[in-house]
């Protein structure tokens, strides 16, 4: 029964991801080609600004809850994690309006409004841990859809401005986050609630659940750092231009970015409960990685060879050097893939230190090799220095490490060995008709 039901989350969270591509690729094409490169480059600054006040917003909240859900102090967790969540909104939407008044840019109130509704996120993290990921697709989908369908119409009806659209992202996140507490809220048969009648029982939690939190913010900070450092470096070293060259084909990657953390997502609680088994799940985990590095591979020559008609079909001529620049990016792609997935070992593990010390090495290597690549290369510099910082993250910075990472990698060997064994897609076979 667990089995179909991981199976079952699995399968309506990627059939939201396709619908989901399906539409906001629509939509960004459309978005793209009537904002033009210069504008374009401006939104995608200010949607990099946003992708990491969302990953300072969560700071690791959602993994611990993931992890610990299910025992018998459920609401205590759930009442503690709402007040670091809270806690830490009120920072980042102080921090959005001062920086708001300092630059004058309106860009920043989205954010702000962003943070107000942010501690409603727990919720969603609740529905994530009790395995109801289909029903947060279904409310993901919708919203998506909506989404994409308004951007399009704020371009047809000529106020596709820049700071109207990010508007649009942050409302998307918003009714996410308040049709989960009213989901929560409404369901009769939950065994928690949220209380602080207990405030002292809860604050002691809510201590216990920041140390355990806090390496992972910084690891997810460092990640998301790294999937938003090059466009912020772009954009202050070449200017919106370059950036708009280099978000339009990083738009079409961006997408897949979403695929590896869904499915660790839905197979994190299952994992979290079976890790007394080293064995047990050292062998699932090598299963999963061999499976990811297929997957990826497979995803990414298809699109590699058809990279330039991809970007000229889609954005048109004045996009074109976008090609290149997405035939580099999916390069790293199995790196990509393999990097989000094996966070499930971190985390299960309790390894967050180990997880920490690798993002910090391939966000380095981005930062110094865009240092030395954009000024020279511009989009397409930044793009190889983001195929070099994946593979440090994946591979280089725990053979760097090695004695850090011995099981891991031992792990990673096992998985690439599976490769090229006929019993791993005989495992693999059954596995899927296992269901």
């Amino acid at each position: 029964m667990t089995r179909k039901r991981i199976f079952n989350n699995i399968a309506w969270m990627l059939m939201e991801r396709v619908i989901v591509t399906l539409a906001v690729l629509a939509s960004n094409i459309y978005v793209v080609r009537s904002l033009g490169v210069f504008r374009f480059g401006e939104l995608s600054y200010l949607l990099a600004i946003l992708g990491l006040v969302v990953v300072a917003a969560d700071f690791g909240l959602r993994r611990v809850l993931l992890v610990s859900f299910g025992r018998s102090a459920s609401g205590v967790l759930v009442s503690a994690t709402l007040l670091l969540k809270t806690v830490v909104a009120v920072l980042l939407g102080a921090a959005s309006y001062v920086a708001f008044l300092q630059s004058g840019e309106a860009g920043f109130l989205a954010l702000v409004l962003f943070c107000v509704f942010a501690p409603l996120e727990v919720y969603a993290f609740v529905m994530q841990a009790e395995l109801r990921n289909d029903l947060l697709a279904k409310i993901r989908t919708g919203l998506a859809l909506a989404g994409a369908g308004g951007r399009v119409w704020l371009c047809l009806e000529g106020m596709c401005s820049v700071n109207a659209l990010l508007l649009t992202y942050v409302v998307q996140s918003v009714l996410l986050f308040l049709a989960a507490w009213a989901w929560t809220a409404s369901d009769d048969k939950k065994n928690w609630r949220v209380s602080f009648s207990h405030f002292s029982r809860v604050w002691r939690l809510s201590k216990i659940i920041f140390s355990k939190s806090i390496y992972f913010f910084f690891s997810m900070l460092i990640i998301q750092a790294h999937y938003r450092v090059d466009q912020i470096m772009i954009s202050k070293i070449a200017g919106s231009t370059e950036l708009g060259i280099y978000s339009a084909a990083y738009k079409l990657v961006e997408q897949l970015l979403m695929i590896p953390a869904i499915i660790s997502a839905v197979l994190l609680p299952q994992m979290a409960l079976n890790r007394k088994n080293r064995e047990l799940t050292q062998n699932r985990l090598s299963m999963i990685y061999s499976t990811t590095i297929l997957a990826s591979i497979a995803v990414a020559i298809p699109v590699m060879l058809m990279a330039d008609p991809l970007i000229r079909l889609a954005f048109g001529a004045e996009f074109s050097a976008a090609g290149g620049v997405l035939f580099y990016l999916m390069l790293g792609v199995p790196f990509l893939f393999l990097a989000n997935m094996s966070g499930l070992y971190f985390t299960v593990f309790g390894q967050e230190r180990q997880a920490f010390i690798r993002n910090v090495s391939g966000l380095a290597v981005n930062v110094a090799l865009n240092l030395f690549m954009i000024p020279r290369y511009g989009a397409t510099g930044a793009a190889l220095s983001t195929v070099a910082s994946y593979f440090m993250v994946a591979i280089g910075a725990e053979l760097i490490f090695w004695t850090r990472f011995r099981e891991h990698l031992g792990i990673k060997w096992t998985a690439t060995r599976n490769l090229f064994r006929i019993v791993f897609y005989k495992e693999l076979v059954h596995v899927l008709r296992g269901r």
